[in-house]
């Protein structure tokens, strides 16, 4: 069938061939054509193209302002973490410091409680010393008098006595 229709053109003429009225029927049909597109379809095309791109347009707008937003939060939080490493660090020599202080206030105080305890001690070891030497002068003076007595067999009176115990124990003290 088709080598019938293709029998039938080539009978005609050939398909280069020009026909004036197919020229003209064909510029009014793309002409009414054209102008129906202009007024109904290309208005509602444009449309939508113009609505498409002031949302693309919006879409990308929205999208920098997010990348700066989230920028902006990004060099905040940064900016946070630094205040709070800064405070943080701040806050660890404080409390050094306060270490530092509290252990030399403690070994100062135990220096000073220590050098109390040997000033108590040397006071305590001269009052020993001054009793012992005070006992021994009075022990001094007993034997003095008692071997006094014994020498010469009879008995002393009081002021001799204390007299005689004077001048030993001014004797055994210049000795000591």
């Amino acid at each position: 069938m088709s080598g019938a229709l293709l029998a039938a053109e080539a009978a005609k003429g050939g398909f280069t061939d020009l026909n004036p009225a197919t020229i003209i029927w064909t510029w009014v049909s793309f002409g009414i054509t054209f102008l129906i597109l202009r007024k109904v379809a290309w208005p509602m095309l444009a449309r939508k193209m113009e609505e498409r791109e002031l949302r693309i347009a919006e879409g990308l707008k929205k999208a920098e302002e997010a990348e700066a937003r989230a920028r902006e939060l990004a060099a905040r939080q940064e900016q946070v973490l630094e205040e709070a490493r800064i405070q943080a660090q701040k806050f660890l020599a404080e409390t050094r410091a306060m270490a530092e202080n509290i252990k030399s206030e403690m070994t100062n105080a135990a220096q000073q409680e220590i050098a109390e305890l040997r000033e108590r001690a040397k006071k305590e070891i001269a009052l020993e010393q001054a009793k012992a030497a005070e006992d021994l002068k009075r022990a001094t003076v007993e034997l003095t008098l008692e071997a006094s007595g014994r020498l010469l067999k009879r008995e002393l009176r009081d002021e001799d006595h204390l007299r005689l115990a004077r001048e030993v124990v001014e004797e055994v003290a210049l000795t000591l």
